[in-house]
């Protein structure tokens, strides 16, 4: 039976989930494990090393053998920081796509990753994923997807309380739309996003999303065309009268948003400021 860490009963899949409280300070509140199958198993993300002790705890009761496979949907903190103590504890192998491995021997060299391409399958604990490329938050981000049941493992990709981060150095939101356009295309009856609860009408939250960065990118357009230059001054426009590390976060996303606009030849850049080229 599929439940969540406080024990709440949901439909009988082979589905465990753990809700990770984030280290102080953390911009999210907390990262979502994935436990997979039956025996074994499959974990999708390793959550943050400052909360290893409490994942070890959850995977010893949840999974007394296993998991067999750990696999990491991108090279962040959250997902990735705690993979060094899984695999130290359980001996599971990790598997990642090649883009995110090179990222993760940046922050942590000494954990051994394997790689997996979108579109591999694993078979573990009677269940079978494929990788899905979803590239955008991160250069290799993947989701996984159980055909047979039509859930997805989002990651990142599509998330149900916030808006998705994209912006810089690895971020790309031209990447990240053709993801979440794919996403749509699988037509998943569940999404389970690696923060949140997960997402019984994903459909409907792809749609929101999508309209939402539409009008993000009309409000940058707006802001260039009454003169206001820089991603600082855009984004304070936009988040006006929100927190300051809000509005500070958000001229990252402007950044990439700018960056699509100059990929396809409507805005310009030079000396640090951002011009309509027409």
């Amino acid at each position: 039976m599929e439940t969540d860490a406080r024990g709440a009963e949901a439909p009988a899949l082979p589905i465990r989930t753990l809700r990770l409280s984030s280290p102080p300070n953390s911009f999210m509140d907390h990262v979502v494990l994935i436990l997979v199958g039956e025996g074994p198993g499959i974990l999708i993300d390793a959550g943050y090393a400052e909360g290893a002790d409490e994942t070890l705890a959850w995977l010893k009761e949840a999974a007394a053998d296993g998991p067999g496979l750990l696999l990491l949907t991108h090279h962040h903190h959250d997902h990735f920081g705690g993979a060094e103590a899984v695999l130290a504890r359980t001996g599971a192998p990790a598997r990642a796509h090649p883009r995110e491995i090179a990222l993760m021997a940046e922050k942590r060299p000494g954990v051994e990753v394997l790689p997996i391409e979108g579109g591999e399958r694993v078979r573990m604990g009677g269940v079978e994923l494929e990788a899905v490329l979803t590239p955008g938050h991160s250069p290799g981000h993947l989701a996984f997807w159980w055909a047979e049941r039509r859930v997805l493992f989002g990651g990142d990709n599509v998330l149900g309380e916030i808006t998705t981060w994209v912006g810089p150095p690895h971020g790309n939101l031209r990447d990240f739309l053709a993801s979440v356009e794919r996403v749509r295309d699988l037509a998943p009856e569940v999404i389970y996003p690696g923060h949140g609860p997960p997402l019984r009408n994903p459909g409907e939250r792809i749609g929101e999303i999508l309209r939402h960065r539409a009008r993000r990118e009309e409000q940058v357009l707006e802001a260039l065309a009454e003169g206001l230059d820089t991603p600082e001054r855009i984004a304070g426009r936009i988040y006006a009268g929100m927190e300051e590390r809000v509005v500070a976060m958000g001229a990252t996303m402007v950044v990439s948003h700018l960056e699509k606009l100059i990929e396809e030849g409507r805005v310009r850049a030079g000396e640090g400021k951002y011009l309509l080229t027409v």
